[in-house]
């Protein structure tokens, strides 16, 4: 990560209170000292059983919130006076966009094929809700989940996961701790791009408003 780009906010205020003379300890770039054999052997066999009962019961779950959220938008919101709709519609937009982000998530599975053991049923189910989104479902299939090392990992077995393998990670595991509201203001005010290192093939972020 480069100066200003995906740094923690620890890490930022680390390399304010050093200034210029400060050395930004960059993320690893050197071969791991682990295979993708031994984390895979790390994480619990179980975290790779896809349940069809549990992909549909987040799936209701959502659409539930979804169709409540609808329901008050449309009876309630037009009863309020002119003024508060003004507010009471940017509000649904987004607590709305919230859930949906969900339902996001589990028409994502379904190209990744975790949503169930049969590859009809999440092309069938990922079709719809990518449809529904607007966003192209096979495409998106045979090309995104390419930078994924377990594509086929349901989302609820992800922390589980993600805790057996920090150990053998070590120092290669990232984790940015800085609250939601926060990151998301930092993202919105600062221009994030990523630039090559000279002749190492090694690319890092870096921040348009900050020393690079």
């Amino acid at each position: 990560m480069g100066a200003g780009g995906r740094m923690t906010e620890k890490e930022r205020e680390l390399l304010g209170r050093g200034g210029a003379s400060t050395t930004f300890q960059r993320s690893p770039t050197d071969k791991p000292p682990f295979t993708l054999a031994q984390i895979k052997k790390a994480i619990p066999p179980h975290c790779f059983e896809r349940s069809v009962i549990k992909s549909f019961s987040y799936l209701g779950h959502d659409l539930v919130i979804v169709a409540a959220l609808l329901y008050v938008a449309l009876v309630w919101i037009p009863t309020l006076p002119s003024v508060l709709q003004l507010g009471a519609w940017p509000l649904y937009w987004v607590v709305q966009g919230c859930v949906m982000t969900g339902v996001w998530v589990i028409a994502h599975e379904c190209g990744h094929h975790a949503f169930s053991d049969s590859s009809l049923l999440d092309d069938i189910v990922g079709l719809v809700l990518h449809s529904w989104l607007l966003v192209p479902y096979f495409s998106w299939k045979y090309s995104h989940r390419r930078h994924h090392l377990f594509s086929t990992m349901p989302h609820y077995h992800a922390m589980e996961a993600t805790k057996a393998i920090k150990p053998i990670l070590g120092e290669y595991y990232q984790f940015d701790p800085t609250p939601v509201a926060k990151a998301t203001w930092r993202e919105a005010k600062e221009c994030i791009y990523v630039r090559p290192e000279d002749r190492k093939g090694v690319f890092w972020y870096s921040n348009k408003f900050s020393a690079p």
